[in-house]
């Protein structure tokens, strides 16, 4: 009975283990030193990247994931991502930690596309000065480039969904659209114009009320309380969306992965491509 109880008790410690997504700044240094091959990327822009970034770390910019056009944030074809991932030495079986500035924007916008992808050990890492420095991460400005692998494609649908899909919303009594943007872009007031108002019957739920003041997840059940109050609960069908996706991928991960929220999708096309479509309703 005994041996029983410690196999479930191994079991339950396991299942909690997968069902988080962040690594303490402390954990990441101790297996900087022993996993070699763990895949670190620093998802900033090529010139941040240049001035300083963790030790062994490679640079793909959030934005070098996305096409040119019209239609602001869209996705490269899924072919293209994995041959840019693959190119930098990035493999969909590798253990692959994922930082930013510290919004936790970048680096779960890019979590997001690597797990839609098929990578399965995907983590983030939030980039705090004072726990980086308490932690000891080395820190450099010599570049870093990794030897070329094969990522393999798995797509998980599951996580996104599409604009026709969004269309059909409304006749699900258990769905909920949520809209993570600034105030004012929900209200269709932002000084860049960007924005005329919000889809047809998302309710606000601000991405950065997931985040503490120095820009950390805040616990599960902090989380649960505050969607809770936009109606989120997790019987719920729910849909992030934001201007281009990156702010949404915060609420994914909150509601998802912190929360553990069963049913919650992100609409990638976001309201850059809703708003492209004349005939697309727009409300205020």
């Amino acid at each position: 009975m005994k041996n029983t109880i410690l196999i479930l008790l191994a079991c339950v410690a396991l299942l909690s283990a997968k069902a988080q997504v962040s690594v303490s700044a402390k954990d990441f240094a101790a297996e900087l030193k022993s996993n070699k091959a763990m895949v670190i990327i620093d998802v900033q822009a090529a010139d941040v990247y240049a001035k300083q970034h963790i030790q062994g770390a490679v640079n793909i910019a959030h934005k070098s994931l996305y096409k040119t056009g019209a239609i602001e944030g869209q996705f490269l074809s899924p072919e293209e991502l994995a041959a840019i991932f693959g190119k930098k030495g990035v493999s969909n079986t590798a253990k692959i930690v994922l930082y930013d500035d510290g919004s936790q924007k970048y680096n779960s916008r890019v979590w997001w596309v690597l797990k839609y992808l098929g990578a399965n050990d995907v983590w983030l890492l939030h980039k705090d000065p004072a726990q980086m420095e308490a932690a000891r991460i080395p820190m450099t400005s010599a570049p870093v480039a990794l030897k070329a692998v094969s990522f393999v494609l798995s797509l998980n649908p599951a996580l996104n969904i599409d604009m026709a899909s969004v269309k059909t919303l409304g006749s699900n009594p258990k769905a909920l659209l949520l809209d993570v943007r600034e105030p004012d872009e929900y209200n269709g007031m932002d000084k860049e114009k960007k924005s005329q108002g919000h889809l047809p019957g998302a309710v606000y739920l601000y991405y950065k009320d997931m985040l503490t003041a120095t820009g950390a997840y805040k616990t599960k059940d902090e989380i649960i309380a505050i969607a809770a109050k936009a109606g989120a609960t997790p019987e719920k069908n729910i849909v992030v969306y934001c201007q281009t996706g990156i702010k949404a991928a915060v609420v994914y991960v909150a509601l998802k992965e912190i929360a553990g929220f069963p049913n919650v999708k992100l609409y990638a096309g976001a309201y850059a491509e809703w708003a492209s479509v004349p005939e697309n309703p727009v409300v205020k």
